[in-house]
């Protein structure tokens, strides 16, 4: 091919398509990474900051969030503080569980855990660990948390009432102890916590249904242990709980007696917790009269919490001993007497007692008080050695002395029954030794002398007793002396009746009658005259007859 048949190729670039389908692919796969991211951030949930005191068993990309065993969220990231004092814990949730995401939502980490209520979490040994969440009821969403080292005892959406008590003394109540009602479980302590400003133990407790309706204004809440011995005047009482709250304790409830329930209690509200049902029962007691008692008895065995009584009544308390104010320490008490603090409380004497103003029982005190009216300690129980303060009229009573210490009036006293006891053996004991003995000591020697002889006398005779006793004649005696004895015995057998000697004696006596009868007549002469045997009888006159009527 020559030249001139060569042609020249011409490209012309204005024809066919502006894209070429070999770019079709990677554009239909972008399109759909970024649908798919898209989604990925629409679904997301929201990021939330858990900090917990330690990360055991939490594991970045594996460790899941659970609402009722079923996964809400997941652990995207674990690391320490800032302070290196905890860690944090990056929860990515579910976009579902956004709205559970509020102030009082509460999580914990799920272990195996051994506590009071058993053992619990078990499960996780093969599956691992997890985190639990617990919705709140609250409006105001968050994202930080502090997780709770232990989990919670009772489910927020559980039925129920929610109370704060506050214990006055020392408390042994902690995180799941029982609220016990009549020895039933009623419920749980939720919180325990010490506020070292007031020194004082704070708990939230939940009582469930039906025992919240039980709660009432003027409820009271004591310590109950598992065995409680309370050595009072009164004996020794043991009271039993359950085997529960004898193993942990516990808390417990009702309403005073004579006291009205008040009103239904609301969540949150507070109360008292006391140490005991005997103190619950004397805070109800809120009339009070002070006193102080200058006691000269010995107090050992009277406590704080020892009845007052009024012959046999309890009409107060014992709160002090010794009460050591510095009004008192100043006082120069003569006899070095004790000052113990008691409360008079009218209350104990019923509703018609109590409501009369406290001006009016110090009035009927003090008028008391000028009858005779006065304290003394005595023993309440002998096996215990507790005392009590007893109240009583004494007949001729001890001026009353001082009237007021500081701010505090004195309540007369006297001495107890043991001490008078003693003052009287005392005295006795000061009677016998002034008591002039010597003479009469002298005169019991002479007697124990005189009887020192007589004994001897007696030994003496004695022994020639036994002499005489043993010689053969006294050995004899019995047979002679039974020999006589038969001898009289048949003689007196000879005068039995039917035996001629009988018959003999009985016309003997017969004649004797007959010629006693014979000289009846010659006695009575004789009686009247004795001089008859001379002289004669007198010859009678001849009878004269009567005349006829």
């Amino acid at each position: 091919m020559n030249d001139s048949e060569l042609q020249t190729a011409t490209i012309d670039r204005g024809r066919g398509p502006w894209l070429s389908a070999v770019w079709i692919i990677p554009l239909v796969a972008a399109l759909i990474g970024g649908w798919l991211f898209y989604q990925n951030v629409l679904s997301r949930g929201p990021l939330v900051t858990l900090v917990l005191p330690t990360a055991e068993g939490l594991q970045a990309g594996q460790t899941t969030v659970k609402i009722r065993n079923v996964e809400v969220g997941k652990v995207e990231d674990v690391r320490l503080t800032e302070d290196y004092s905890g860690t944090i814990a990056e929860i990515r949730m579910d976009r579902e569980a956004t709205g559970l995401l509020v102030e009082d939502t509460r999580f914990w980490v799920v272990k195996p855990r051994i506590g009071r209520r058993g053992i619990s979490g078990l499960n996780t040994i093969l599956s691992g660990a997890y985190v639990q969440m617990q919705p709140g009821e609250s409006d105001e969403p968050r994202y930080r948390f502090e997780a709770l080292e232990q989990p919670p005892v009772m489910e927020s959406d559980a039925p129920g009432l929610s109370l704060r008590l506050t214990g006055r003394e020392q408390a042994a109540l902690s995180v799941g102890d029982p609220v016990l009602y009549q020895g039933r479980e009623a419920g749980r302590v939720e919180t325990a916590e010490f506020d070292a400003e007031t020194q004082q133990m704070r708990y939230q407790i939940f009582v469930d249904q039906p025992y919240d309706s039980l709660i009432r204004r003027n409820t009271q809440f004591w310590n109950r242990s598992g065995v409680d011995v309370e050595f009072s005047s009164e004996g020794v009482q043991v009271n039993l709980g359950s085997l529960e709250a004898m193993l942990a304790g516990g808390v417990t409830f009702g309403l005073p007696e004579d006291v009205p329930p008040g009103g239904s209690a609301s969540n949150g509200d507070h109360f008292d917790l006391f140490p005991s049902r005997d103190a619950a029962q004397q805070d109800r007691f809120d009339q009070q009269i002070e006193y102080i008692v200058l006691v000269r008895d010995s107090v050992r065995g009277l406590n704080p919490g020892a009845q007052l009584a009024f012959r046999g009544i309890r009409v107060g308390t014992v709160t002090d001993v010794p009460f050591f104010t510095e009004a008192v320490r100043e006082q120069d008490f003569e006899d070095f007497r004790i000052p113990v603090r008691i409360l008079f409380e009218p209350q104990r004497l019923g509703p018609a007692w109590a409501d009369r103003d406290l001006a009016e029982w110090r009035e009927r005190l003090d008028a008391l008080f000028d009858r005779g009216l006065r304290a003394s300690v005595r023993p309440g129980n002998l096996l215990t050695g507790a005392m009590y303060m007893d109240l009583q009229l004494v007949e001729d009573p001890e001026p009353r002395g001082v009237a007021r210490v500081g701010d505090y009036p004195v309540f007369p006293s006297t001495v107890g029954g043991f001490t008078g006891i003693e003052q009287k053996i005392s005295t006795l004991l000061d009677k016998l030794n002034n008591l002039d003995i010597e003479p009469t000591l002298n005169r019991l020697g002479d007697t124990l002398a005189s009887s020192d002889r007589t004994f001897e006398e007696m030994a003496a005779t004695l022994d020639t007793l036994n002499e005489v006793l043993k010689s053969d004649e006294a050995r004899s005696l019995p047979a002679e002396l039974e020999k006589t004895l038969r001898e009289i015995q048949r003689t007196l057998g000879a005068y039995r009746e039917g035996q001629p000697v009988y018959d003999q004696l009985d016309r003997a006596l017969q004649q004797l009658t007959r010629v006693l009868d014979d000289l009846g007549p010659l006695a009575d002469t004789l009686r009247e005259r004795p001089d008859a045997l001379l002289f004669g009888r007198e010859p009678e006159e001849d009878p004269t007859p009567r005349a006829p009527r």
